[in-house]
C-alpha cells in the first residue's frame, strides 16, 4: 500500500456551480442552501474507488464518503475509525511475535444505503486488495499478510506471513500512503474484479458524507450522512467541481467566494501565498508537511546510470535558491527525507554542499569535456537530459525553468516536457509516464504516510511493473536495510536502518533533495473545526466542521 499522496495543486471549498448542472444519483438538499460548502479540485478524479486508482485528489478527498479501521488525526496520531481502538501490543490487539493483529469493530455502523457494516466487509476488501484482476496500485504490506477472517460478526483476525512492523499503519488505514478504504461486500462480492463497475462512480461509502451525484469532469454533490456513526455532519452539503486553472481558484478565493483554500505542492509559490493572504477576514496557518520534494533521476536513463552525471548534478544546483525563491515561506531546508523530530531524523546525515565548480571537475573527469557552444560531449555525444513537469502547475513549470538554467550553467542541455498530471501517474499497464520510465528528471514531492516506513520508494521489488520506485533504484544495501526496519518491532532497530538508507541514497547520488514545503491552509473566519494535518489530509475531520461567529467587520464583508 505504497502510493503517493501527492498535492499538487491549489484546492479550495468554493462556491462554484449551480445544481441544475448536475446529474442525479440520489436524494439530496436544495441548492444554494446556506450550509453548503464547494470544493474544488485542480483535476478530475479517474474514478471515486481508491483502491484502483493512484491519484493524490481521489486520496485528499476519499475521507469525505469512504471509513477506514484507523484514521489519523491533525498530528498524525492514530485514531479509530472503524475499530473501536488501535491495535497495539500493550491493549492486547498485537501479539507479542507480532504476527497476529486484531482488530475489533463498532456495532451500529450503517453502510451510506442502510445495511449494517460488519467484519464480512472487511475480509472481503482485503480480498479486493489482493485480487490479481483489480488494478490494485500497490500491495505493498497487504501481500505480507497470510489471511484475514472474521473472528465473529464484529472482530477481525489478520494472520502475517511475517513480522512486519508498518502493519497497522499500512491495513485500511487512512494515514497509509495509498489509503484504501473499508468496501461494502453486499454491493461487490459479486463481482470478478472492480476495475469499471459501476460503484466507481457513485459509491456507498461510511464516511460522513455521500456522493448524490457525479458530472465527470465538472463536479460531484455530497450531503451529510444521516447514517454516520458519528452522527449526522453540521455542514448540509458539500460540492467538489474540477477548476484546472490556478489564477480561477485564486480568483475565487480572493473575490470572497471560497471558504476555504489550501495551497501545496506543486500550488506552492510564494506569489500564491500573497495572493492567498491578502483577502481579509480570512486566518491562514502555515502547516509543517511531512512531504518531501526532490529531484528524481531515473537511474535506467542511459546518461543517468552513470554515477559521476548524477553527482555533478547533487554538486551543481543550487537547490536552496531555487526553492527559497519558488516557495519563500513556505520551504523549509532539508537534506533527506525527515523532518526535525519526526522518527530516524539524524542532522548528522546531509547531501554535498552545492559546490558548481566541484561539479564541473566531476563532469571532467568522467570525460564530458565542455565546447564552445557551451555544452558538454564525449565521443562526439552531448550531455543532454530531458525534464518532465505538471502541466497548468505554476511552481512545477517556474522549478523546471530554472533547473534547465542551473544544467546549463553545468554544460548540459535539457529539454523540458509537461504533461497533464493523469498522464505523469498513469499505471505502467496503461502507459504512465513515471511507470514507463520516458523521463530523465522531475521534480517529485512525496508524502510518506503514518507508518514512517517508506523505503518501497527505493526498493528493488518496487519497481515498475510492480510497484512506484520510479527512480528505478536498485541497491543491496538498501534491501537489507528495508528488511530489518521492516522486520523488527524496535523503535530503535527501525531508525538505525532507516538512516541506513538515507546515507546510501545519498553516498550514490540517486537524488538531489530539495527540503520540504508546508501547506498553507486559508479559511474563512466564520468556518470552525478545520485542524490541519502534518500527513496533508486536511479533510479527515470533516464530520466536525460547522459555522460559528463571524466578528462583525468580516459579516459585513461576507454579505450577511
Amino acid at each position: 500500500m505504497r502510493a503517493p499522496l501527492r498535492a499538487f495543486g491549489l484546492l479550495s471549498l468554493a462556491v462554484l456551480c449551480t445544481a441544475a448542472a448536475c446529474t442525479r444519483i440520489g436524494a439530496g438538499g436544495a441548492a444554494g442552501h446556506p450550509a453548503e460548502l464547494r470544493l474544488s479540485t485542480s483535476s478530475d478524479l479517474p474514478t471515486l474507488n481508491p483502491l484502483v486508482s493512484d491519484n493524490a485528489n481521489l486520496g485528499y478527498v476519499a475521507p469525505l464518503f469512504h471509513g477506514y479501521l484507523i484514521r489519523v488525526d491533525a498530528d498524525g496520531r492514530f485514531v479509530p475509525d472503524l475499530a473501536v481502538r488501535v491495535p497495539a501490543q500493550d491493549n492486547g490487539g498485537i501479539s507479542a511475535d507480532g504476527r497476529t493483529i486484531h482488530y475489533f469493530l463498532r456495532r451500529g455502523v450503517r453502510w451510506q444505503d442502510g445495511t449494517p457494516f460488519d467484519a464480512r466487509d472487511v475480509v472481503f476488501s482485503f480480498h479486493a486488495a489482493m485480487n490479481p484482476r483489480n488494478d490494485v496500485p500497490d500491495r505493498s504490506g497487504f501481500d505480507d499478510v497470510a489471511s484475514v477472517r472474521a473472528a465473529g460478526p464484529y472482530a477481525v483476525e489478520v494472520r502475517l506471513r511475517r513480522p512486519y512492523s508498518p502493519g497497522v499503519a499500512t491495513f485500511f488505514n487512512l494515514g497509509a500512503n495509498d489509503a484504501y478504504p473499508i468496501l461494502p461486500a453486499h454491493l461487490l462480492a459479486r463481482y470478478p474484479d472492480l476495475n469499471r463497475v459501476p460503484y466507481n462512480g457513485a459509491p456507498v461509502g461510511l464516511g460522513p458524507y455521500r456522493v448524490v451525484s457525479w458530472r465527470r469532469g465538472s463536479e460531484i454533490d455530497f450531503e451529510a450522512d444521516p447514517h454516520y456513526f458519528r452522527g449526522t455532519p453540521r455542514i448540509a452539503r458539500i460540492r467538489l467541481q474540477v477548476v484546472p486553472d490556478q489564477n480561477t481558484s485564486l480568483t475565487l478565493w480572493r473575490s470572497g467566494a471560497s471558504d476555504m483554500t489550501l495551497v501545496s505542492g506543486f500550488g506552492a509559490t510564494t506569489g500564491v501565498l500573497a495572493q492567498i493572504e491578502s483577502r481579509p477576514h480570512t486566518r491562514t496557518r502555515l502547516r509543517d508537511h511531512y512531504q518531501f520534494d526532490y529531484v528524481m533521476f531515473n537511474l535506467a536513463s542511459p546518461r543517468l546510470r552513470e554515477q559521476a552525471v548524477r553527482r555533478a548534478l547533487v554538486l551543481g544546483v543550487d537547490r536552496e535558491r531555487i526553492m527559497r525563491d519558488l516557495m519563500g515561506r513556505l520551504y523549509r531546508p532539508g537534506d533527506g527525507d525527515r523532518l526535525p523530530g519526526q522518527f530516524a531524523y539524524d542532522p548528522a546525515i546531509v547531501q554535498p554542499h552545492y559546490d558548481l565548480a566541484k561539479a564541473k571537475v566531476v563532469l571532467d573527469a568522467a570525460g564530458w569535456r565542455l565546447r564552445a557552444d557551451g555544452l558538454r560531449y564525449r565521443h562526439g555525444s552531448a550531455l543532454t537530459l530531458e525534464i518532465v513537469g505538471v502541466a497548468g502547475s505554476r511552481a512545477s513549470e517556474q522549478f523546471d525553468v530554472r533547473l534547465q538554467g542551473e544544467l546549463m550553467r553545468l554544460g548540459i542541455r535539457a529539454e523540458v516536457k509537461s504533461y497533464q498530471y493523469s498522464l505523469l501517474f498513469l499505471p505502467f499497464q496503461e502507459g504512465g509516464i513515471f511507470a514507463r520510465g520516458a523521463y530523465d528528471l522531475a521534480f517529485y514531492g512525496w508524502q510518506p504516510g503514518a507508518d514512517q516506513d517508506h523505503s518501497y520508494l527505493f526498493r528493488c521489488d518496487s519497481r515498475p511493473p510492480g510497484g512506484e520506485n520510479y527512480s528505478r533504484i536498485c541497491d543491496p544495501a538498501i534491501d537489507r536495510a528495508a528488511r530489518v526496519e521492516l522486520t523488527s518491532n524496535d523503535p530503535a532497530i527501525q531508525a538505525r536502518a532507516d538512516r541506513e538508507m538515507l546515507r546510501r541514497l545519498i553516498a550514490s547520488s540517486d537524488l538531489l533533495f530539495l527540503g520540504f514545503t508546508r501547506d498553507a491552509v486559508a479559511v474563512r473566519d466564520d468556518l470552525m473545526g478545520v485542524e490541519p494535518s502534518i500527513l496533508g489530509q486536511h479533510l479527515w475531520n470533516a464530520w466536525a466542521w460547522h459555522w460559528g461567529e463571524a466578528t462583525p467587520t468580516a459579516q459585513a464583508a461576507l454579505g450577511r
